[in-house]
């Protein structure tokens, strides 16, 4: 894997804020979480990492209440307009983090997600918002495992919150960032190395995969690794 002569900039969004329903396996540790996604502006154009919450489903909008900020709004708070943004990265595909892919679907730029994500959509009619996951065929590049999307970035399967999971690597000049995503949903659970029940299903395959993914993040010992729902980690081992 090989990195940029200089570092991107790693641009976050804030996306949303969900007010989580008593049935969220995290409302016991707080009833309301923030949705980041991440926007790297690469030299060869910007590469967005997760959309946020859709618009117009009544489902969603009963239960988690969500506070949204347009896409085209967040993104422009950092110079970038939708039409600048040349691939879109699904870290999975559930509700909050695909929402707001339908304002690049019919554009001539790929959306990269799992095929285990695919195939959870075909399997589990409530696994998602179908329309707000699903891009055209013309568009959709299904990813199995790792893969290199532009110099210095790269995508990594992280399984663990759900089968399809994926991570993005920016490596430029001597720095390494990660966006993590939901690998985790604090950042307890990165330090400790640990599986969350707010996080993962209580699945000992799930679970040891979560675990598995977190140590392989750190293993690339990242100066920073960006989240979903929770703060970065900011690593101290590089002064």
């Amino acid at each position: 894997m090989t990195g940029l002569p200089q570092m991107p900039i790693v641009a976050r969004l804030d996306l949303a804020t969900l007010t989580l329903p008593e049935s969220h396996p995290a409302s016991q540790a707080g009833t309301t979480t923030p949705v980041y996604g991440y926007c790297i502006l690469h030299p060869d154009g910007p590469i967005l990492v997760d959309t946020g919450v859709g618009f117009g489903n009544d489902v969603i909008d009963e239960l988690y209440k969500p506070q949204r900020t347009p896409l085209d709004e967040a993104l422009r708070r950092h110079g970038v307009e939708l039409t600048d943004v040349v691939a879109v990265i699904n870290s999975h595909l559930h509700f909050d983090h695909c929402g707001q892919n339908t304002l690049l679907y019919g554009r001539p730029i790929p959306v990269l997600a799992q095929a285990a994500e695919y195939e959870a959509i075909e399997r589990d009619e409530y696994y998602t918002v179908a329309e707000w996951a699903l891009p055209p065929v013309r568009q959709r590049r299904t990813i199995q495992g790792d893969e290199r999307v532009a110099e210095g970035v790269t995508i990594l399967a992280t399984p663990g919150h759900t089968p399809g999971h994926q991570s993005v690597l920016v490596q430029g000049g001597d720095r390494r960032v990660i966006i993590g995503a939901q690998a985790v949903w604090a950042l307890d659970e990165l330090l400790g190395e640990q599986a969350s029940v707010e996080n993962v299903e209580a699945n000992p395959d799930r679970q040891m995969a979560a675990v598995d993914s977190i140590r392989r993040i750190k293993a690339f010992k990242p100066h920073t690794v960006y989240f979903s729902h929770c703060p970065p980690f900011e690593s101290t081992e590089h002064g």
